[in-house]
């Protein structure tokens, strides 16, 4: 509580507070004999009259001035820095629990002989095997108890020039409601919380839980086949060397793959997103190695058309495709994979893909790889759905043993969009198109030699 000290002299009679606990500056307040009416303070100027005797007037005739909720500055200050440090520190114990208790990690295993069953585990790959930002990569592998393997190929976006190399996709840009960027940098140390679907051996429902998967992270940017280091700059000017580093990475895991699957019964080359195209650019040389194999090829997610694929995957990835891949890249960049597997690929190999109608995020890439700028509308969403219900009609009508799975399961009416990617997601149990879901029609295809597909009233759209 303040003390009264003095009486005050002079034209406004009163009592002297002195208020070293309240005030920063130690100042005194005036308060007059009338009551807390108003208050006279050292620190500001407003009367002249007062400031002959070094006070001044506040309020003099309001009742809403109240002496002791003044606070003092620099013990809020104080206050202020002590709440901060406290909840940081609450949110770095809580992301350290997360992290140890939640966040899934894998087994650091290299021989699959070594590895416990249905569990994953983490191949490192050596020196030469990197993310686009120069950090480790590694491959991914669970071990099951049938002698057929799943190679899958992560998807996770992609950098096509300097400027959207400059924007990688980071946890912050979620939090903070910014863009979610382009690609990973890394491989994210959440990867495996993400993992459903088709690599899920916990649930009873999944016809590919017994089965070995090798897991192909995504950090490169260039879907899987890029083999250039680039200097680049960001838009702040600073600069950031960017590794295009997917086509050694590939290699590096087949080979360890190739050691540790002997004589697959059945291989299934699988991807979702750029891991989709990853997949069918990859498939014919993984076949080439299991000659003995049942192979099967599935896309899932995987159509961006663009006239400007030959200069990326030429210029920007300097991926010498046509001579390590055995065919030229097109702006149906997809249907020109399946199509040169349809020649590549052994004559019973199985071709599989699976569409979401509207895909959100495709939609998007396609836009802003084709320099489109503003939001998306409905003729842009009808343009690509139209595109990529073209390519699989051309590759069902000229591929014999292709078969497709198109759905507008999920339909958002608002936005006129669907979900992007099925294969490692719950959704992969959940889908359902014509009675029949995705589950059904790729375990019908592949372990029921029973093919066909679904959703074919699609096509016959405009």
């Amino acid at each position: 509580m303040p003390k009264e000290t003095a009486a005050v002299p002079g034209p406004f009679p009163g009592r002297l507070l002195f208020v070293p606990d309240l005030l920063e500056d130690r100042s005194q307040i005036w308060i007059p004999k009338k009551g807390l009416s108003g208050c006279l303070c050292r620190f500001k100027a407003c009367s002249n009259e007062a400031r002959e005797y070094g006070y001044t007037l506040c309020n003099q005739y309001s009742w809403s001035i109240f002496l002791f909720g003044v606070i003092r500055m620099k013990r809020l200050s104080k206050f202020i820095k002590f709440a901060v440090i406290t909840v940081l520190s609450f949110l770095i114990l809580s992301l350290i629990a997360v992290y140890a208790f939640v966040i899934k990690r894998p087994a650091a295993v290299q021989e699959m002989a070594d590895a416990k069953p249905y569990k994953w585990n983490k191949i490192s790959l050596g020196p030469e095997a990197v993310s686009s930002d120069g950090s480790e990569y590694h491959l991914l592998s669970k071990k099951g108890t049938s002698r057929n393997w799943i190679i899958f190929f992560s998807g996770g976006g992609a950098s096509w020039d300097e400027s959207s190399a400059a924007h990688p996709i980071k946890i912050l840009n979620f939090l903070t409601g910014r863009e979610a960027g382009n690609y990973f940098a890394d491989i994210p140390f959440y990867l495996l919380n993400l993992l459903d679907g088709l690599t899920a051996t916990d649930n009873p429902e999944n016809p590919f839980k017994d089965w070995n998967v090798a897991y192909i992270p995504y950090s490169t940017g260039d879907f899987h086949v890029g083999k250039r280091t680039a200097e680049y700059t960001k838009d702040d000017g600073s600069t950031f060397t960017m590794h295009y580093n997917g086509q050694s990475n590939v290699q590096d895991s087949l080979n360890w793959i190739y050691a540790q699957a002997d004589k697959p019964e059945k291989l299934l080359i699988a991807g979702e997103s750029a891991g989709g195209f990853g997949s069918a650019f990859w498939a014919g040389k993984i076949a080439e190695h299991y000659k003995d194999a049942e192979i099967y090829q599935y896309s899932d997610s995987s159509f961006l058309y663009s006239g400007k694929w030959p200069e990326i995957i030429g210029k920007e990835w300097q991926a010498d495709f046509a001579q390590v891949f055995g065919f030229a890249p097109e702006a149906d960049l997809i249907g020109s994979a399946y199509k040169g597997n349809g020649s590549r690929l052994p004559d019973n190999a199985v071709l599989l893909q699976s569409y979401s109608l509207y895909d959100e995020v495709l939609i998007s890439f396609q836009n802003r790889i084709n320099d489109q700028e503003g939001p998306l509308n409905a003729e842009l969403i009808a343009d690509w759905s139209r595109q990529m219900r073209g390519s699989v009609k051309s590759l069902a009508d000229t591929l014999p043993n292709y078969y497709y799975y198109l759905t507008d399961y999920g339909l958002n009416k608002k936005t006129g969009m669907t979900g992007h990617t099925f294969a490692t997601r719950d959704v992969f149990y959940k889908a359902e198109e014509d009675g029949i879901r995705l589950l059904d029609w790729l375990n019908d295809a592949i372990n029921k030699n029973n093919r066909y597909s679904v959703g074919s009233r699609f096509l016959d759209e405009s």
